[in-house]
């Protein structure tokens, strides 16, 4: 009786941690499996990033921007900034109530356009 204990005990344990390990076993491969997703990933989009950098590079070049007006020079009316066009700090005009004032008023204010009240 004890021997048929011990053979059915032993019988049972080697089964379960059988299928304990191919569970892990499996576990670990899909695991792997997604790591491996993850790292392709990651280098798509690192090359995508280098790409829209040299892209982004290429469109903000000086020297394209500079074809760029002179042809739509009539159309957008650009003209060269000058250090004439900026004011300091201290000559920004500040009223007490401008805090409260709606923004549609302080554009009136800043910008010269009338709107209607």
């Amino acid at each position: 009786m004890l021997r048929f204990f011990l053979f059915t005990t032993l019988t049972v344990s080697t089964f379960v941690l059988g299928l304990w390990a191919y569970k892990i076993n499996y576990d670990s491969r899909a695991a792997d499996e997604r790591v491996k997703e993850l790292e392709n990933s990651i280098l798509s989009a690192s090359k995508e990033i280098k790409i829209l950098n040299a892209e982004w590079a290429h469109l903000n070049s000086p020297e394209r921007l500079r074809k760029l007006l002179g042809y739509y020079f009539l159309e957008l009316r650009l003209t060269p900034i000058n250090p004439d066009d900026f004011i300091s700090f201290s000559e920004v005009y500040w009223r007490e109530t401008s805090k409260n004032v709606p923004a549609k008023l302080v554009g009136n204010r800043l910008s010269g356009i009338d709107h209607e009240e």
